[in-house]
């Protein structure tokens, strides 16, 4: 399909707020500028998130002083329990000195003593300890609906189905006075994973559904979304329509797990559509929902949209909340407008960790290695704790520019400087940052002193770079160790045919591709796309199915012929089949990111940036014709393919020729 209307344009009020750039009222800053100091130590300012965090702990202890001098009752024992058990993060030896108190106190082990040994039991559970909980459990003389759901809910939390569901069975044969409620329900629905035994799963989950209906609670908006978003953990959407469509709810809750619900299987269209549907309903979006459609639409770049959606949040007045300018910010670059992104993080008043790392990682994806240490050094001056996710930010951002050295003396430092463990995520960068600048040996070198054991897409990224420095001997041990690992995986062939095929061996190119055709494996279709106000236009190789293909391939060959008097020479080598020279520059004429770039060229003001997107990685060929493109129509093209963004303006390329 060449041409995609994704989803119908927002509110006429809505559409004409987001006609103006909702950031406009920011000021524009890009990559390569830095506030001031001033500005810094506002920053610094804003983000003091560790000194709440401090506060909060002293003031319960401030107030747990105050209560055992002034004579403390049994109420005043649980309040402070549900305190300490409702803190970020939870104060576990808080909670036990509560504990110990109301022991000694002889508040404990009374037949009018359940709420407060309720309130222990939930403290426990809360800080992961369901073991601790069930003592205090065992202990009590008499127990009520809310001390069994507090303990279901510490042993699902903790990870501990089994027992969670067994306690779920005892409850039931206790009488009806402790029947399960709607609190008891979520706990357990919550619990219920995508495993290896997915059938498992399935009955598990339908088991409880049939329960939930057992017990009247089909329709409650708090137990429907837990059952739909179980449904969508364990991968059957459908079943988690069928739930949405018969609560018939206009619950934002409800319509929230909905939209989650599709993202999570990868259905972004159907998330688009409920949230449109929620609006036509004047269900109010809630700051989850908005996260969720601002993810989706980064995942799908589709620009015009993310910025009526936007648009429309700022019209509503909705409060953003951390996660939500995040989703904002992430939206942003993942449509190739990195500079709409800065803004973003520069207007944002609650800046913390995670606001830097979704930061750090724009700037590395877009080739502004600089940019992204300098903002890790902000994160440092502001009193942000630089975690395992902004180190492999960090790493990234060195690894797309080919700065290994200083990739390995992070990499180097982080236990005794930051004080992180490398984690298997952190050496996988490693390995593709050496494979890549191909120091191959080094990688797998590597690979081999790891404290894990290399997973199939560890391997294939250096079978990749294998292909990229043309080292056959490599390449061919690991492809065949893949191919026993992952027989039925693609790209593990058309890697190794690559290196082959731009080696000149066409013999053994062919006899690759053979054996993957013999075994039924199909490979993933190349395609672009390109957004055009409310549409999407998508190209694959050679695709003449768009309504203006004429107009395109003629324009097209229009550009070949300049960027050829302007010293573009087509590189055969990445031309796959052993065919005559002519007809193998030929077919490199017709890749999907050259035809998109055409239709852009055709459909988008003289001088305009294009965005286009790839679904797999840029040729080599491709990748240098973009650069002519650029120096002769004099605009900038942002170009994302499954690995980066590439800026190409007058010639050059963001990044560097490296990637």
């Amino acid at each position: 399909m060449a041409l995609v209307t994704l989803v119908p344009p927002l509110t006429p009020c809505a559409a004409s707020s987001a006609s103006r750039d909702p950031l406009d009222a920011v000021p524009r800053r890009s990559p390569g500028t830095h506030p001031g100091p001033a500005a810094g130590r506002r920053r610094r300012r804003r983000a003091g998130g560790g000194a709440v965090s401090s506060a909060s702990s002293s003031t319960l202890s401030a107030a747990v002083r105050r209560l055992l001098s002034d004579g403390p009752t049994p109420r005043a024992f649980s309040a402070l329990l549900k305190a300490a058990s409702s803190a970020s993060p939870p104060c576990p030896s808080l909670g036990a000195q509560l504990h110990a108190q109301a022991v000694v106190r002889g508040f404990l082990g009374g037949e009018d003593s359940t709420i407060l040994a309720t309130a222990v039991l939930n403290h426990y559970a809360s800080c992961r300890e369901p073991g601790i909980a069930r003592k205090v459990f065992d202990a009590m003389p008499r127990r009520n609906t809310v001390t069994w759901n507090a303990l279901i809910k510490g042993y699902a939390q903790a990870g501990r189905r089994e027992e969670a569901m067994l306690l779920f069975r005892n409850m039931k044969r206790q009488g009806r006075h402790v029947a399960p409620d709607r609190y008891t329900f979520p706990a357990l629905l919550s619990s219920v994973g995508r495993e290896v035994d997915a059938g498992c799963m399935q009955e598990l989950g339908g088991s409880l559904h049939a329960h939930v209906i057992k017990a009247g609670l089909e329709k409650d908006p708090f137990v429907g979304a837990s059952l739909i978003s179980m449904y969508a953990t364990i991968g059957t959407l459908v079943d988690a329509k069928v739930t949405f469509d018969q609560m018939d709810s206009l619950d934002p809750i409800v319509w929230s797990s909905m939209i989650s619900a599709y993202v999570n299987c990868k259905e972004e269209e159907g998330a688009l559509l409920a949230f449109f549907n929620m609006l036509c309903q004047d269900i109010k979006p809630t700051q989850f929902v908005y996260s969720s459609v601002f993810s989706v639409c980064g995942s799908m770049s589709i620009l015009e949209m993310g910025k009526q959606v936007h648009a429309y949040s700022l019209k509503s007045n909705t409060e953003k909340d951390a996660a939500m300018i995040n989703a904002i910010l992430t939206m942003y670059s993942d449509c190739g407008c990195i500079n709409d992104a800065w803004k973003v993080f520069y207007s944002n008043d609650n800046v913390n960790a995670i606001s830097y790392n979704a930061m750090i990682s724009a700037l590395g994806q877009h080739g502004y290695p600089k940019e992204a240490v300098e903002h890790f050094r902000q994160m440092k001056l502001a009193g942000l704790m630089p975690d395992e996710v902004t180190l492999l930010n960090l790493l990234s951002a060195f690894n797309h520019a080919g700065r290994v050295h200083e990739g390995l003396q992070l990499f180097n430092s982080m236990v005794d400087i930051e004080g992180i463990k490398p984690m298997y995520e952190h050496y996988a960068c490693i390995v593709d940052m050496l494979a890549r600048s191909g120091e191959i040996s080094e990688a797998m070198k590597t690979i081999n002193g790891m404290p894990f054991e290399a997973e199939a897409p560890l391997w294939r990224i250096v079978l990749g770079a294998c292909s990229k420095h043309r080292d056959i001997e490599t390449g061919k041990k690991i492809a065949e160790m893949l191919f026993e690992i992952e027989p039925y995986e693609a790209a593990n062939y058309i890697l190794l045919s690559n290196i082959y095929a731009r080696l000149g061996r066409w013999k053994e190119a062919e006899k690759v591709r053979n054996l993957m055709y013999e075994r039924g494996v199909d490979k993933d279709d190349a395609f672009s796309w390109i957004e055009m106000g409310q549409r999407t236009h998508r190209f694959g190789v050679d695709d003449r199915s768009h309504p203006i293909s004429r107009e395109i391939y003629k324009n097209l060959d229009r550009l070949i012929s300049s960027i050829k008097v302007a010293g573009y020479v087509p590189d055969i080598s990445f031309a796959t089949h052993n065919i005559e020279r002519d007809r193998r520059e030929e077919s490199l004429y017709y890749h999907c990111e050259k035809l998109a770039f055409a239709f852009g060229d055709l459909a988008a003001p003289s001088g305009g940036t294009l965005r286009i997107m790839k679904n797999l990685r840029v040729c080599g060929d491709c990748h240098c014709a973009y650069k002519y493109f650029s120096l002769v129509t004099g605009r900038e093209i942002i170009l994302r393919d499954n690995q980066r963004f590439h800026h190409f303006n007058r010639g050059s390329c963001s990044c560097g020729d490296y990637w």
